[in-house]
């Protein structure tokens, strides 16, 4: 049954490697992935679109309104001297509207304004597509080397596999501890597939967001082999009133404050004149005719608009200031998270790590001479590779914290060709 089992895995496994082999590989760095991104991912291109309507809604707001014409008969079908058309007065005008209180002006401020918002709040949508990128960049490398150490794993259990049963053939080993080593055979081949289940996932993902399909990207840079310092907190800080989610309020506390002179241009009554000619059918003679007419303002001059409009733009200083308090306590919190992160990483690197390796060497060694038992040398491997996974784990932990504080800030730190 054992044997049955390790042959269905085996298949499982050839068949996977086989298929990941075939696929053409492109190789891409970090900047290659996101300027990819930024210039195919079809969500920034579909938001562009909205910026390029408000340009129509623009254009909308500046034009001036239209001159009304104005037909009237009077005096027809009347009794008398009124019957029928004898007395009638036909008058045929034209009126025009004009608007007061900067009202056209203001129109066209208040869409300049969304304009604005709306490209921002579009960086706002770049640092988001970018955030991912690298996000799923650093993944694809921590799976690559998830693969290749349980690679290493599957071999090293192959070739333990291989020391046991000429034990167990000579009479040296029990038939358990080799049955227990093809448990960890099987286990780790299982745990292989696993990864590069995770692998094909996360380049769909990648495709995903660099706007393309069916491409087998494969990291050209690896940020694991070296460890990057981390940034300087300081710097981190700096200027933290101009990050990009602040300039996107700040924008829209514009859009507030253009909206509020509208309203105050609105509370001033417009102008309407007209001007026509008018033809007297009983006295076979014309005339010109000549008004203008406007609101009286004695019960609405728009108060009530004005004042909501008042307060939306004292809201948004309260909004601010909420959002730079969540800023500072987000990229706090990230920057600690990084530091533990980095700090975990340079143990293992320099300590942990090589302190397992020697410690599998010797038990290994050791094991093969009859000074330690099986299950010591089981318990060093395990060991080993759970370090070695713990590492991959903490750089990836460091490596996304820099992203995330890149996010808030609009900053880069991760900069890798």
């Amino acid at each position: 049954m054992n044997k049955l089992l390790v042959l269905l895995v085996s298949v499982c496994f050839y068949f996977i490697g086989y298929a990941q082999e075939n696929n053409d590989t492109i190789k891409i760095s970090l900047i290659d992935a996101v300027d990819m991104a930024l210039k195919n991912n079809p969500n920034l291109r579909a938001y562009y679109y909205d910026i390029n309507s408000l340009e129509g809604i623009k254009r909308q707001a500046g034009l001036l309104p239209n001159p009304e014409a104005d037909l009237e008969i009077e005096n027809i079908l009347g009794g008398k001297e009124l019957n029928g058309f004898t007395g009638a007065e036909y008058t045929l005008s034209a009126s025009y509207l004009f608007e007061l209180g900067g009202k056209r002006n203001n129109r066209v401020n208040l869409v300049n304004e969304e304009i604005n918002s709306a490209k921002s709040n579009y960086e706002l949508l770049k640092l988001d597509i970018i955030s991912q990128v690298k996000k799923t960049f650093i993944e694809l490398v921590k799976i690559q080397h998830q693969i290749k150490l349980h690679h290493k794993l599957v071999n090293l259990n192959e070739e333990i596999l291989k020391i046991i049963s000429e034990r167990v053939k000579a009479g040296r080993t029990s038939f358990a501890e080799e049955s227990k080593v093809k448990i960890e055979l099987i286990k780790s081949r299982i745990e292989l597939q696993r990864f590069q289940r995770d692998y094909l996932s996360t380049q769909t993902k990648i495709n995903s967001l660099c706007g393309t399909s069916g491409k087998n990207f494969v990291p050209s840079s690896d940020l694991f082999d070296a460890l990057l310092s981390p940034p300087n907190k300081e710097e981190i800080f700096h200027e933290i009133e101009n990050i990009p989610s602040i300039k996107y309020l700040n924008n829209e506390t514009n859009i507030r404050k253009a909206q509020l002179e509208l309203e105050e241009s609105n509370s001033v009554p417009d102008l309407t004149a007209s001007l026509g000619i008018r033809y007297l059918n009983e006295l076979k003679t014309n005339s010109f005719v000549a008004g203008l007419s406007m609101p009286l303002p004695f019960f609405n001059r728009n108060q009530g608009n004005i004042q909501s409009a008042e307060i939306k733009v004292r809201q948004m200083e309260e909004l601010i200031n909420a959002q730079k308090l969540s800023i500072i306590e987000s990229v706090t919190a990230s920057f600690n998270n990084l530091v533990i992160a980095y700090n975990n990483a340079v143990q293992f690197n320099e300590n942990i790590l090589p302190e397992s390796e020697n410690a599998y060497e010797i038990t290994s060694k050791g094991y093969l001479q009859g000074r330690f038992a099986f299950i010591d040398m089981l318990d060093a491997q395990r060991t080993l590779f759970d370090t070695q996974a713990q590492y991959l784990l903490e750089l990836s932990e460091y490596y996304n914290s820099i992203i995330e504080i890149e996010n808030l800030t609009g900053k880069n730190y991760l900069i890798i060709n």
